[in-house]
């Protein structure tokens, strides 16, 4: 028996592995077609809204099609049947079949595409590339009395206060007193009206992650009894860890060229002779980066970070000239190689979420593009 999920705690997760601050300009992540169901019990994941993985979710009997790509690029002025896009679109509203894109955002989180694809090569040690530059944690200072500590502060850790890095529950508190005086039209949880007074308080102080910003507001106005709360939310010039394109990292022990040709074979199934190599790497190395899709962007910090191998996706011409004039080895795997672990690494982070019981989760294998 499937336990149905909430389209709203679906799209709350989705949020958390993909974070939407992290959405690149130009791009369109997020929901591309809404029924307005409000459960969830089929989940079919793929790289890229086809017609063929459409009519494949439509089969499956699935609720929501989960891709990395969006189908809506753009603004769409009309829906036509007769071409590519509107025929997807009627095909999704008639079969009453929700579809979410986590592009950008997914390419850039600290558990996202990139990491995945760090995760298939075996490598340890990593982090970003290149790191997001507009991922800056926020300080909360919040005072609550003494005798409701504890209920405020589950209550905020709960919600993603105080998650920061590798750590969770890190928080700073301090004793005091806190000054007040009601007026006439208040409530206050103590005190009279009209009269100052003091009361002993804490200082809580927490570090926030952004994509955890609101969802901490929220719960902080819950829980604390003050009719006025006293609290302060501001941006600081510290960055979130783990953020950003591609991926640094290191193999437990060196190898060669062709040694990491069989790695991408037996971990990609990229077959070798399809690999493409630019470079005059000649000497084992164990520190690489990998970042998925058209790599362009990896290329100069590839550089500042010391390193002699990329693998990527793919390069143009002019990106693969300047790489290797400047030092830099790279390995081309084909975009579509690079980036299908979208699909085994999304459904391993859902089911670390979601059981089995609650949601049915299905994989679409499409041929290879690149």
């Amino acid at each position: 028996m499937i336990f149905l999920v909430s389209c709203k705690t679906l799209r709350e997760y989705l949020a958390d592995i993909a974070p939407p601050y992290l959405e690149a300009d130009w791009d369109n992540s997020g929901p591309q077609i809404l029924s307005g169901r409000e459960q969830v019990g089929a989940v079919m994941i793929g790289l890229d809204p086809s017609l063929d993985f459409i009519s494949t979710g439509v089969e499956a009997g699935a609720d929501l099609l989960l891709t990395h790509h969006p189908l809506i690029f753009s603004r769409l002025s009309k829906i036509d049947r007769n071409t590519l896009t509107g025929k997807k679109v009627c095909s999704l509203i008639e079969n009453q079949l929700d579809l979410i894109a986590i592009h950008t955002p997914m390419d850039q989180s600290s558990s996202g595409l990139s990491q995945g694809l760090a995760d298939r090569l075996e490598l340890n040690s990593t982090s970003p590339l290149k790191p997001a530059g507009k991922a800056n944690l926020f300080k909360l200072e919040v005072f609550v009395p003494e005798t409701v500590k504890e209920k405020v502060l589950s209550a905020l850790l709960d919600a993603g206060a105080g998650r920061v890095g590798n750590y969770s529950d890190s928080y700073y508190s301090s004793s005091g007193q806190g000054h007040f005086k009601p007026l006439e039209s208040s409530d206050p949880y103590t005190g009279e009206k009209n009269r100052a007074q003091s009361t002993e308080e804490v200082k809580l102080e927490f570090m926030v992650r952004k994509k955890f910003r609101t969802r901490v507001v929220s719960a902080l106005e819950r829980s604390h009894p003050y009719e006025e709360p006293g609290f302060s939310l501001y941006e600081t010039d510290r960055q979130e860890t783990g953020l950003g394109l591609g991926r640094l990292g290191k193999w437990d022990e060196e190898r060669d060229l062709g040694e990491v040709k069989s790695l991408v074979n037996r971990t990609l199934g990229v077959d070798r002779e399809e690999i493409k190599t630019s470079g005059k790497l000649t000497e084992p190395i164990k520190w690489i980066g990998a970042s998925p899709g058209a790599g362009g962007e990896a290329i100069k910090p590839a550089r500042r970070a010391g390193l002699e191998l990329l693998i990527t996706g793919e390069l143009d011409y002019h990106e693969r000239q300047e790489a290797v004039e400047t030092g830099l080895t790279v390995m081309e795997i084909g975009h579509y190689h690079s980036e299908k672990v979208f699909v085994p690494w999304t459904r391993d982070l859902l089911r670390e979420r979601f059981d089995s019981d609650e949601l049915t989760i299905e994989l679409y294998e499409e041929e290879d593009k690149s």
